[in-house]
């Protein structure tokens, strides 16, 4: 299933990409910086890898999201999907957890970012103002589910998961 919708990721990307700069204009924004204390963990496999694992975990693909990037990797990165889990099913959900994933520097592993923020089925207009965001939750919530499933991740600082040249963002 997550193969036959990565040409609508593609196609959410180019979207967004073409969509922002408008949309800026009016105060709005279809891209948005994912902050470095959302980073969660890095999966030793590659993001094809990943993403069937989400969706066996009850991760659907988030194609309504802004393109999220990390601009303070060198050179700036956007993520290659976006996915979502809603704990009591997407529509009586109030909240959910988002997770960012940008592929490592070697292509063999994934990093993942994690929010726990309101739903955007339910709560639309916070969710697209971002009031209420919790990285916190998210990365507590998102390893408290890869530990459950006995799935593996590293927590990797960012001077070995990004191409980092400026050296004020050695550490995190």
């Amino acid at each position: 299933m997550t193969h036959e919708l990565r040409f609508l990721e593609r196609l959410r990307q180019h979207a967004a990409s073409l969509l922002h700069l408008p949309l800026s204009a009016l105060g709005l924004y279809a891209e948005r910086e994912t902050p470095r204390d959302q980073y969660a963990f890095t999966l030793r496999e590659p993001a094809p890898i990943v993403e069937a694992r989400l969706h066996r975990l009850g991760f659907v693909r988030n194609l309504v999201s802004s393109l999220k990037f990390r601009d303070y990797a060198a050179p700036p990165e956007t993520s290659v999907a976006s996915w979502v889990r809603y704990p009591d099913g997407a529509l009586a959900s109030d909240r959910q957890l988002h997770l960012a994933l940008f592929v490592g520097p070697d292509r063999e592993t994934t990093d993942v970012y994690a929010h726990w923020e309101p739903s955007w089925i339910r709560h639309p207009i916070r969710h697209y103002r971002a009031t209420d965001v919790d990285a916190e939750a998210g990365i507590e919530r998102a390893r408290r589910l890869f530990e459950r499933e006995g799935i593996e991740y590293a927590v990797v600082p960012a001077a070995e998961r990004l191409a980092v040249e400026d050296a004020r963002f050695k550490s995190e």
